[in-house]
């Protein structure tokens, strides 16, 4: 048996799909506390279970470096990765692949983030207290992307250093790049899922590409869970 915790902004969409696979659905509050205290709750109840953190797991981040190995077989003259951050685990994943490699890795975050200052700084946190509680996630259309820092036990550390860069969009970079993959490439994905898309089509990658010289870069597009609501907003606009 198992139990899914998520908060209760989730979609409708996501927690359809969710039950199509195990109806043990908790919601909790969108905080990282929230969750925390949900997992501890329900995993009692299963009367003991393991608790798997959504990103700052070792599981989690191997098998999301995955996708660094299989791009950089596929692709051996790969110049860089366009990575979505979140809580850090499939950036910190794939830029552990690609260690050692010439291939550049480049996180793309939405906008209040601010994970090139805390790269920077050299520090995981840079926000108040004060500003972690109100509110405690990102407001962003990419609702499958609300958390503002990396994972602490993993995924910061892992990240911290393999990072070439990070690119930043807003919501209407991301909306654009939804009605993209739709119109252009007649698939459906998420607003999270087109999040380096949105980074791609950016002025700022076409001038980091210049300045590297980047021949090939890849993108990685996950996440097809779509609201219908969030792609017609995307279509119609």
């Amino acid at each position: 048996p198992c139990c899914i915790v998520v908060p209760r902004t989730t979609p409708a969409a996501k927690l359809e799909n969710i039950a199509r696979y195990c109806e043990d659905i908790v919601q909790c509050e969108p905080s990282p506390q929230a969750r925390a205290q949900a997992s501890v709750e329900a995993a009692e109840r299963l009367g003991g279970a393991s608790i798997i953190h959504p990103f700052d797991d070792q599981r989690v981040i191997c098998g999301q470096g995955t996708i660094g190995l299989e791009l950089l077989q596929d692709v051996p003259a790969l110049d860089a990765i366009l990575v979505p951050v979140s809580g850090g685990g499939m950036l910190s994943g794939i830029a552990t692949a690609c260690a050692g490699t010439n291939t550049k890795i480049v996180a793309v975050e939405p906008a209040g983030k601010q994970l090139a200052d805390a790269f920077a700084k050299g520090e995981r946190c840079i926000f108040s207290e004060e500003e972690l509680k109100a509110p405690p996630t990102l407001k962003t259309v990419a609702d499958a992307m609300p958390t503002r820092l990396l994972g602490e036990s993993l995924a910061w550390p892992l990240a911290f250093g393999l990072v070439e860069d990070v690119l930043t969009v807003d919501d209407a970079q991301i909306l654009d790049a939804v009605r993209c993959t739709a119109v252009e490439l007649k698939q459906a994905v998420e607003p999270a899922g087109a999040v380096a898309l949105a980074a791609a089509l950016s002025q700022d990658f076409a001038a980091l590409r210049a300045e590297k010289g980047w021949a090939n870069v890849a993108l990685v597009a996950c996440g097809g869970n779509v609201d219908l609501e969030v792609l017609g907003r995307a279509l119609s606009g």
